[in-house]
């Protein structure tokens, strides 16, 4: 593996566990907000979230993702399939939200959490494939395995 696509893969795997982080913040703080029953905060903390998945499935569509492909190209259809998940779930994002502030705090709450499992189970398949990959020989040489994102904490708390 160059050093220049190892480097862009351990930078990329450092921010991606800072985002994990980011965002399990803003759903604890999503979790307070309906807790309160808050519907401005509540609005405040969805759009936080959705711009964090933003930023989140662009790093993985841009850098990730492209680099594991030229690495491993055999699995270039499981990225793709990774990848067109993500436009599936920023569609879901948007639709809900033209009804965060429209709904009933515990329905839009249980909507959003049930996202939020689909989204737990796409990083687990996510991490899988990318700790495969990274455990190859060819991943090894030059100083050993790129360390795989951790997990997120992405998972509903219900």
């Amino acid at each position: 593996m160059s050093r220049g696509l190892r480097f862009r893969l351990k930078r990329a795997a450092r921010q991606t566990r800072e985002q994990h982080e980011h965002i399990h913040e803003i759903l604890r703080d999503f979790e307070s907000a309906v807790t309160e029953r808050d519907r401005e905060r509540l609005g405040e903390v969805y759009g936080l979230y959705r711009s964090a998945l933003a930023a989140h499935f662009q790093l993985e569509e841009e850098v990730f993702f492209p680099a594991l492909h030229g690495l491993h190209p055999e699995h270039g259809p499981e990225l793709e399939e990774l990848a067109a998940q993500h436009l599936s779930m920023a569609s879901a994002l948007e639709d809900l939200s033209l009804r965060v502030g429209t709904e009933a705090v515990e329905v839009f709450a249980a909507e959003l959490r049930a996202l939020v499992s689909e989204l737990g189970h796409h990083e687990q398949r996510e991490e899988r494939l990318v700790r495969q990959l990274m455990r190859r020989p060819d991943a090894e040489d030059q100083g050993g395995p790129v360390p795989a994102p951790s997990r997120s904490g992405i998972e509903s708390s219900s």
